[in-house]
């Protein structure tokens, strides 16, 4: 393994480049003095695909990219649950232990639906020799079904698996791909979140919870949260230096429905890839509907969905 490489994996298919390619780039834009190994999991990528992915990383940033072609049989059994804005692609993540190279101990793991908005140094330098995987709360931690579905105590939480920090010596040692092929073998209809499903009911007593201003959830900047209660306080104060925006859900920002307040970050470093001023096109419906949001709002008839954070604490370049 290079020393001094932060290595960062992710798992894509062709309709989801053009975000991995936003997410990169914030990602390199704020660690700038940090040299980078992308690992790209992919289980089909046209040519075009893997051009763009090869020109942004290594001609544009000078950091180096590895792309995997998984194959789609090593997904037999897994399905996704319901009309699911999430690709079987997700699925990739239970198997790196196997897919990522045999001398790799560790790596970052990365959606493609967020933007890195600061140093992950920090977060990649976190000891997690003694653990499976570093991980952060999930917005649905407060969810008592969550731990019925998955047969394990409510006291041990419920993590998002969309940052991740994998210490892949121990998946290895615990043989946790094999284990993860066979739980959902046998709970394939119990899988609501899929394989953060399955992550979460194997690794639930060997995590390290780490600060939630790494995987800041949509969840987490709504009115009504279902997180758990007693770790609010603690959460209020990490919104306030977030270091990478997850827009988690069905509403993404490249999408008209979108109203995270921190949608006009993502395209702050979409304009800084070949889709510069890209935006989504909301019919006329929809802004008329928007319009009487803000009146219910401004005379106090509604209240927002979402509570306000100034984009003052968010480094806009």
């Amino acid at each position: 393994m290079e020393k001094d490489t932060i290595h960062i994996a992710c798992n894509i298919d062709t309709s989801y480049v053009k975000y991995c390619i936003v997410m990169l780039t914030s990602l390199f834009e704020n660690n700038r003095e940090v040299r980078f190994h992308i690992h790209v999991i992919a289980g089909e990528l046209s040519e075009d695909a893997r051009k763009q992915l090869c020109d942004w990383v290594e001609k544009r940033y000078l950091q180096r990219l590895t792309i995997y072609e998984a194959g789609k049989d090593l997904l037999q059994g897994c399905m996704i649950y319901g009309h699911s804005h999430i690709s079987l692609a997700t699925y990739y993540r239970i198997f790196l232990e196997t897919i990522l190279p045999q001398d790799l101990q560790k790596v970052i793991y990365l959606d493609c639906d967020l933007v890195v908005n600061s140093s992950i140094q920090d977060f990649w330098d976190t000891d997690v020799s003694d653990y499976a995987v570093g991980c952060v709360e999930d917005m649905w931690s407060g969810k008592s079904d969550n731990y019925t579905r998955l047969h394990y105590d409510a006291s041990f939480s419920y993590f998002n698996a969309g940052v991740l920090l994998v210490n892949l010596n121990y998946w290895r040692e615990i043989g946790f791909q094999q284990k993860a092929v066979k739980y959902i073998s046998r709970h394939v209809n119990e899988l609501v979140f899929n394989d953060q499903d399955v992550l979460n009911a194997l690794l639930h007593d060997c995590k390290l919870f780490l600060p939630f201003r790494y995987n800041v959830q949509d969840g987490f900047l709504r009115r009504k949260r279902r997180i758990r209660p007693e770790v609010i306080a603690t959460l209020d104060q990490e919104l306030l230096h977030p270091v990478i925006i997850h827009y988690t859900g069905g509403k993404k920002p490249w999408q008209y429905k979108s109203q995270n307040p921190y949608k006009n970050l993502y395209f702050h470093y979409l304009d800084l890839t070949p889709w510069k001023e890209e935006r989504p096109v909301p019919p006329f419906s929809y802004k008329l509907k928007r319009l009487v949001d803000k009146f219910l709002y401004l005379t106090r008839l509604a209240k927002p969905k979402y509570r306000s954070f100034p984009q003052k604490r968010m480094s806009l370049r």
